[in-house]
């Protein structure tokens, strides 16, 4: 039987209690590639305790973990370069690293205001084995998933500098941001948010310089 003193936990749960200092960095930059002053669309998460959550994490449980998956999509730049190597796309390492770097100040201010549970948290007061993977990319709370934010992003960015093969770029993203399921790492809403994210950031690109 479960107690009213743990669903009052369980609403309350986090992901952290503290932010960790290089986050803070993060969040405290100066970009050069990004309009700063950003409106990102303030869109809340289920709670804890909702139905949706619960039936996200029972979602999570079918599917099947395959580290190939998970691992592939991991280094987001690394994920891109067979497609801009055999479609010789004119943009360099650097910039899509600055990307990265920059779109995470974003990212990371969007994750401690939320701060939401990981699945794995979550899974754990519903005694659910979610068997999934622990990565170092995945130590900051849930909402939005940086690697669909980053995904999608990566893949219009793409799209703009070589429009012939955008289907292909855009499938990337799509497997990038997919990964974080097959890893549990994420519920499938931190997914969809992270896509309305991308589409932001992309628009408030200020310096294409490649």
């Amino acid at each position: 039987m479960i107690k009213l003193k743990d669903l009052l936990e369980l609403k309350t749960m986090v992901y952290t209690d503290t932010v960790k200092p290089k986050h803070q960095k993060k969040m405290d930059k100066v970009t050069e590639l990004f309009h700063n002053d950003l409106i990102l669309p303030m869109i809340s998460p289920p709670e804890n305790d909702s139905k949706q959550t619960l039936d996200e994490l029972k979602k999570l449980e079918t599917v099947k973990l395959d580290k190939m998956i998970v691992n592939g999509g991991d280094d987001i730049v690394e994920a891109f370069k067979p497609l801009i190597e055999k479609f010789e796309v004119n943009i360099s390492d650097e910039y899509l690293t600055q990307i990265k770097k920059e779109s995470s100040k974003f990212i990371h201010k969007l994750k401690y205001h939320y701060n939401r549970p990981r699945p794995y948290q979550v899974a754990k007061f519903y005694n659910m084995d979610l068997n999934g993977v622990e990565l170092e990319s995945m130590k900051t709370p849930s909402y939005p998933s940086g690697h669909a934010v980053q995904g999608y992003l990566f893949g219009e960015i793409l799209s703009r500098f070589n429009p012939e093969n955008a289907t292909e770029y855009r499938r990337v993203g799509e497997d990038i941001a997919h990964s974080r399921i097959v890893a549990k790492a994420h519920y499938p809403s931190d997914k969809e948010y992270g896509k309305k994210i991308s589409k932001v950031l992309f628009t408030g690109i200020k310096k294409w310089s490649v």
